[in-house]
């Protein structure tokens, strides 16, 4: 097959996530979904494979509740090995993956590193953090399908999940608003930090004469808006109708009563517009500080899983770091769903302020770390 060179590489995957497990080491892809396209982003190339799972008894029937995807059909397709080699033989030469979410990419990578399986140089390009510095204050996270609403894409509400669907969703949702916000600010420019990657306004503190002078859509291509100036006023931004509240029909003694449906539960994460995925046994929330897994049996929360952070003495309260890969087992307030989503947001959101309202001594001090950071990369680069 011809090495055809691509502009861009969208992505989506569905994974099965082992019973009983949290890390990302235990998910396996069953679904994988790629549109490439050129740099005028015209579709030159898919690909759309269900993939088999190494051992069926590592299936988690809330896989089929998410996904739709029986066992059946899973363990009749090819192995991942085989897919994500065909995948890298049909997509040889690329500069930029987009993905919806992080995840997406990271289990990509631990997967194709299982097999030894090489990507070229490129870039990535998380659209819903793109997205929410540009339609959203940069902190409320902006769910997929609420993001296919705003911005006008039509969607079938019972093809989302396949990634075959979703990631012609995402390719039409980039389309969409790379176009729009090129108009929006074609008369506007920023400045692009080459080794950083980070697009700043001429007025921010870590602009300096080294910058590089752009039109702001650069941020599709790879360039991440710097926190300090990226929520300014003086960018440009869609009007998106994100903080909107969901219209409630119960009063909150009504909403703690209700049965847990996944219908429900939906109703009562987007309350307090957390990240969520909602499965028959467990809710999967992640907010701007943490990941948190939520384990249900019948209508009670049996078990509340927090991600493990450490930090050093010293180091701002944002430098967190992951202590060991996986969750510890957090102590229940409240066997009531809605107890628990609202305990979860006060924790996140008092953690949030916090980091926000750090002394100045500690801005300092991080301010001398990131500067010695450059130091010795500039010297790794010269050397």
């Amino acid at each position: 097959m011809a090495n055809v060179k691509f502009e861009y590489l969208f992505l989506d995957i569905e994974w099965n996530q082992a019973p009983k497990t949290t890390d990302i080491e235990e998910r396996e892809p069953v679904q994988i979904g790629i549109v490439a396209a050129d740099a005028n982003l015209n579709i030159k190339r898919t690909f759309s494979k269900s993939i088999r799972l190494s051992n069926k008894e590592c299936f988690n029937p809330n896989t089929f509740t998410v996904s739709h995807y029986p066992l059946d059909a899973i363990m009749k397709s090819k192995s991942e090995e085989t897919v994500l080699k065909n995948m890298n033989i049909s997509f040889q030469n690329y500069k930029y993956i987009v993905v919806w979410t992080n995840e997406t990419y990271e289990l990509l990578k631990i997967r194709t590193d299982k097999y030894g399986i090489s990507m070229p140089r490129h870039r990535v390009i998380i659209l819903q953090q793109l997205l929410m510095q540009i339609a959203g204050d940069g902190k409320k996270v902006i769910g997929f399908e609420k993001s296919l609403k705003q911005a006008g894409i039509k969607y079938q509400k019972n093809y989302l999940h396949y990634s075959k669907h979703d990631v012609n969703y995402l390719y039409l949702l980039f389309c969409k608003c790379y176009g729009e916000y090129r108009k929006l600010t074609e008369q506007e420019t920023c400045y692009l930090n080459p080794r950083t990657h980070k697009v700043h306004n001429g007025n921010c503190r870590y602009a300096d004469s080294a910058l590089i002078k752009s039109s702001k859509d650069v941020i599709f291509q790879g360039n991440k808006v710097c926190k300090v100036c990226g929520c300014e006023n003086d960018w440009n931004r869609f009007h998106w109708k994100t903080n909107i509240k969901i219209k409630r029909k119960y009063n909150i003694k009504d909403i703690r009563d209700l049965p847990l449906t996944i219908e429900n539960m939906n109703r009562i994460c987007d309350m307090f517009n957390l990240e969520y995925s909602v499965t028959n046994d467990a809710v999967f929330i992640k907010t701007p500080f943490g990941r948190w897994i939520v384990y249900l049996k019948g209508d009670e929360v049996k078990e509340l899983h927090h991600e493990n952070y450490r930090s050093r003495r010293g180091e701002p309260l944002n430098a967190h770091k992951k202590c060991i890969d996986g969750y510890h087992k957090q102590k229940l307030v409240s066997n009531n769903f809605y107890d628990v989503i609202y305990c979860i947001n006060c924790h996140d959101s008092a953690m949030t302020r916090r980091w926000k309202e750090k002394s100045r001594i500690e801005k300092l001090f991080e301010m001398i770390d990131n500067q010695r950071i450059q130091v010795r990369e500039c010297v790794r680069l010269f050397l």
